[in-house]
């Protein structure tokens, strides 16, 4: 028997959806006759009636098991102890729902010495069973090392790595992991929250506990059991091949061009969380997109109508830039690419306070944003990010955020 878990937090109810579909595509794909996996969902008071019912139905279909754990109920003295320790970290980035994981052996597992961990954004292209048959013996748990599933990409910025607590090469994504629960000690839990009440620092809470004390002791995975999308894209040319993919950072998309979106909506379709329902959802979040971006258009008319312009864009774009937005010989650009952009920039925009407004378009914008903010200059007045004008065709599809409001 293959033992899988999610941990699970749904408050507005929405997030199970993708939790059934990466469960589902595990069975759609497992080659052993059922009953042949049991999938434990780790959730608390905010699993719906509907939702816990949908599992039960997704297992049912194809012969296998779903057992259900309330954490909130079996573990409220370690929910307070989070709550306690970490009272100004949650609800940041990361909800409570990605310490559950952490709880594993305090649930009452019989039996279980081994257990998959899944994130809910993963869609399993392969059996399973290739994962499961690897052998732990002393270790710790099994994962892949980030710097080869990203190619260095949303690693750069890790503290314990700056700070060197972490090599590079160790660092783990607990995305997908096997877990040799045996090796887990009863007081790995506290041990690793009070750490991480130490080290705030940290972005990835549950992946830099598991690195601080496991990336000496952890199986080093091949990058199939835990493939970026992000970079799959690129590497593997939108070809499927037989692995975990994992949608994180934002990764899923609407565009059915896109092979690996298609792979979601595929299990997402088979799923009862696909209906009528979502349908109409999907209708209404959609015009109020549409009403929201006429609504900006309207305000920069407006805007550019006592306002002219300038622009930043990298060389890159720049062509296609001054295409898109019919740009003339008199209006100034600067290139990202130039040493002294930035403070060529900024002197611009100082001159021309209240008089020009600078279309942006680089890579780091959000980082700029934050740095404008605060030099005292106004996103919507002073500056503006280009891709909010931006389409499929210019290659900025819509944001894939968006997505989980669609659904």
């Amino acid at each position: 028997m293959i033992h899988v878990c999610y941990g699970l937090h749904d408050r507005d109810g929405r997030y199970s959806k993708f939790t059934g579909t990466s469960m589902l595509s595990i069975f759609e794909n497992v080659s052993s006759p059922p009953p042949s996996v049991t999938v434990h969902i780790l959730h608390d008071n905010t699993l719906s009636y509907d939702n816990w019912r949908n599992f039960i139905y997704i297992a049912g279909r194809y012969g296998q098991r779903v057992e259900f754990h309330n954490v909130e109920q079996l573990c409220a003295d370690k929910i307070q102890f989070i709550q306690e320790k970490l009272s100004s970290y949650l609800g940041t980035r990361f909800s409570i729902g990605a310490f559950y994981r952490l709880m594993i052996n305090h649930i009452g597992l019989r039996n279980v010495s081994k257990m998959i961990y899944l994130d809910a954004d993963t869609i399993v292209n392969l059996d399973l069973q290739e994962l499961w048959n690897y052998s732990l013996e002393n270790h710790a748990l099994a994962a892949v090392p980030e710097w080869e599933a990203t190619r260095t990409y949303m690693i750069t910025n890790k503290y314990v790595l700056h700070t060197e607590k972490v090599k590079l090469e160790d660092y783990l994504c607990s995305g997908i992991i096997m877990m040799n629960l045996d090796k887990f000690g009863e007081d790995f839990f506290y041990d690793g929250v009070n750490w991480l009440a130490e080290n705030l620092q940290c972005e990835s809470p549950d992946q830099d506990i598991l690195n601080n004390f496991f990336s000496t002791n952890y199986l080093k995975l091949p990058e199939k059991f835990d493939a970026f999308v992000g970079v799959c894209r690129y590497l593997d040319n939108n070809a499927l091949l037989p692995k975990i993919y994992h949608y994180a950072g934002n990764c899923l998309g609407m565009n059915m061009n896109d092979t690996f979106n298609r792979l979601f909506f595929t299990h997402f379709t088979k799923t009862p969380w696909f209906g009528l329902e979502t349908i109409h959802h999907t209708y209404e979040t959609m015009s109020q997109i549409y009403i929201e971006r006429q609504t900006f258009a309207i305000q920069i008319a407006n805007l550019l109508a006592r306002k002219k312009r300038a622009f930043l864009v990298s060389n890159r774009n720049l062509e296609g830039l001054k295409e898109v937005f019919a740009i003339n010989d008199t209006e100034e650009i600067f290139t990202s690419d130039d040493d002294d952009a930035f403070s060529k920039l900024i002197e611009a925009m100082n001159k021309s306070r209240g008089e020009k407004i600078f279309f942006i378009l680089i890579d780091n914008f959000n980082e700029l944003n934050a740095v404008l903010h605060q030099m005292g200059f106004v996103a919507g007045e002073d500056f503006l990010d280009v891709t909010a004008f931006l389409h499929d065709g210019h290659g900025v599809p819509l944001p894939a955020f968006t997505l989980v409001k669609l659904l």
